[in-house]
């Protein structure tokens, strides 16, 4: 029984629950209990009973439209339920998927170009490589900069589009398809961003403890961030695409990244997630590539200093996790 119960959950997923729709769902698994009864008296066995039953649901929106409760819904609550599209709905999570690649290529490229101010002094020594080496940190900068702001403004006026507008059941189970194919991706992911921060640290001891010179730190110091580039944009890469999944399976009604959300929005972004994790989602990562930098520069703390992203990734994981589900 706890199959059918299950599946009758996943039918209303995403309905908005008021008394009627309450009322139904109890309906339906009440009639399904005693279909399923009447089965199991026929000599039908378990797999088969729950088989039959399930085969004869309908579809969620068909039970809603026969009672006409998308109607008095809309009566109930004075405003129009405006359905995002199947459409629309994979163009957000392209939009997604091609700012999760420039923003981890903006983050890897500035990176890179850290990375090649320290290369430049262990190719023409620390006076001229030092000033060459600034020419690439700003090439970096200016790289990586132009490249957050296309991804940002193409997510945000995309998000706008959808903003305030209801996710339909077969919107979710459409998402939740591509989100199950795109896991084992995400995995992949995390594991080689985990294991290229890891192994980043090893090319700056192994040079420090053979070759007694600063040359080789350089060169050490080089290669941990060479290394910690790419590792980061898997992080980034895979994070951001599968929170597009989880931002249009979770919630009611969309919620967008802008700072002025509709009524419905508003309450559903207000029952999950608290307005001071919303803000600090914004500045998260550039705060962390900035700690990361001034550790390097102003302290010299290039050795360790790597394990601040993974650490932060966790540290942000365990956040949502504690309070992004918050009524």
């Amino acid at each position: 029984m706890k199959t059918i119960k299950d599946y009758i959950d996943s039918l209303f997923l995403g309905v908005v629950e008021t008394s009627q729709t309450k009322q139904l769902k109890e309906d339906l698994l009440a009639s399904a209990e005693d279909r399923y009864e009447d089965l199991k008296s026929q000599g039908k066995s378990e797999n088969e009973a729950i088989g039959s039953v399930i085969a004869g649901f309908g579809s969620i929106d068909e039970l809603l439209e026969e009672m006409n409760l998308k109607q008095d819904f809309r009566e109930e609550k004075g405003y129009e339920l405006d359905s995002i599209t199947l459409e629309e709905s994979l163009d957000f999570l392209k939009v997604r998927r091609r700012g999760a690649t420039l923003i981890g290529l903006g983050v890897m490229v500035i990176i890179l170009g850290v990375a090649s101010f320290f290369g430049s002094m262990v190719l023409y020594g620390e006076t001229f490589g030092e000033g060459f080496g600034i020419m690439f940190v700003l090439l970096g900068a200016a790289i990586g900069v132009p490249l957050f702001i296309i991804a940002g403004t193409s997510m945000e006026n995309f998000s706008k589009k959808l903003n305030d507008r209801f996710i339909s059941i077969q919107v979710k189970n459409e998402v939740k398809k591509r989100k199950e194919a795109f896991q084992r991706s995400f995995i992949i992911c995390i594991v080689f961003g985990v294991a290229l921060c890891i192994v980043s640290v090893i090319p700056l001891i192994v040079l420090s403890e053979m070759y007694d010179s600063e040359v080789y730190e350089l060169l050490g110091i080089t290669c941990l961030l060479i290394l910690v580039a790419f590792g980061v944009f898997f992080f980034i890469f895979g994070g951001v695409i599968m929170g597009s999944f989880t931002q249009m399976l979770e919630q009611t009604y969309f919620v967008s990244d802008e700072s002025e959300l509709g009524p419905r929005a508003k309450a559903e972004r207000n029952r999950k997630i608290p307005n001071w994790m919303q803000t600090l989602e914004k500045i998260y990562w550039p705060i962390v590539v900035g700690i990361f930098l001034f550790q390097g520069f102003f302290l010299g703390n290039w050795g360790t200093n790597w394990t601040i992203f993974p650490v932060a990734a966790i540290l942000f994981w365990i956040l949502e996790s504690i309070f992004g589900e918050s009524e």
